[in-house]
């Protein structure tokens, strides 16, 4: 009973050593992937849209303060939105009760007041 107790608890010990060493392996790369901001996992069209937005830049004239946290903590209406539209693909965003449409090209973001 004890010889097997003692080849558990070392085999244990061996599991707990290397998972935690995997662990903070896995930070590491993660870390150094994402610049230190840590993993994002966006499924949902909604998170994914807004996600496509944000990497997107804004055009100059356009104040980006006022438009970050709409895409940021906004809501895609996809009813309204047609994201097929050629040349530019057309978003419409809610945020506090208030619309918001977006065309997305290939090279930047423009804002249109509704």
């Amino acid at each position: 009973m004890k010889l097997t107790l003692s080849i558990f608890l070392k085999r244990l010990l061996y599991f707990s050593i290397g998972l935690s060493l995997g662990i903070v392996f896995l930070n590491f790369i993660v870390d150094k992937k994402t610049n230190g901001q840590g993993m994002d996992f966006c499924y949902l069209p909604n998170c994914r849209v807004l996600k496509e937005l944000i990497n997107t830049p804004l055009r100059p004239i356009q104040d980006s303060a006022l438009i970050a946290p709409v895409l940021l903590n906004g809501k895609v209406v996809f009813s309204e939105s047609d994201p097929r539209r050629e040349p530019c693909k057309q978003y419409v965003v809610t945020y506090q009760g208030e619309r918001y449409i977006f065309e997305r090209c290939d090279t930047y973001l423009t804002y249109h007041k509704p």
